[in-house]
């Protein structure tokens, strides 16, 4: 339940981050200010992402088939994705109150390199999905993978102490 707490106060400041308008022309500007539903957010937390999609996305008989087959390709790079960032994460937990500055450069820039991948993976599964489907159902899909990712990171980060904290702090 701590988790649960921590997100939401995690997600709530992240909503109230003042709103920077866009400068490129094409874009027109909304200012959104979403409800949050926790209801969605403990299920995020206590399901898999496989759970979350399949009641997510919504999707016709048709789509469906075409979706898990691309969805499964997807899990299989995102697992190798996962496991580095596992990995990433052991060495700053066995390590993150005695961090050298060469070290720390290190994991900023392996943590930096993950979430450009990840990115990099969604738009490859955007792409493929708008072909095989249509491109709502790819954004959709886009959608969900973020706030799946933003959820599990916001829960992550919440339970993680600062670099240079002492373990019993």
């Amino acid at each position: 339940m701590k988790t649960i707490c921590r997100l939401s106060v995690a997600l709530v400041c992240l909503l109230l981050v003042p709103y920077v308008g866009a400068k490129d022309k094409n874009i027109t500007e909304y200012r959104v200010n979403p409800a949050l539903d926790m209801e969605q957010m403990q299920y995020v937390l206590s399901h898999g992402r496989e759970d979350v999609f399949k009641k997510g996305m919504q999707l016709k008989a048709k789509q469906s088939e075409v979706f898990w087959s691309v969805y499964h390709q997807y899990e299989k790079e995102k697992q190798q994705l996962d496991a580095k960032r596992l990995r990433l994460l052991g060495t700053y937990i066995n390590k993150f109150s005695t961090l050298s500055n060469d070290e720390a450069v290190t994991l900023v820039k392996q943590s930096g390199s993950n979430q450009q991948n990840d990115l990099a993976l969604r738009q490859k599964y955007f792409r493929i999905l708008s072909k095989k489907l249509n491109p709502v159902v790819a954004a959709r899909f886009v959608q969900l993978d973020d706030f799946i990712g933003m959820v599990t990171r916001l829960a992550l980060l919440a339970n993680l102490p600062l670099i240079g904290a002492s373990a019993s702090q």
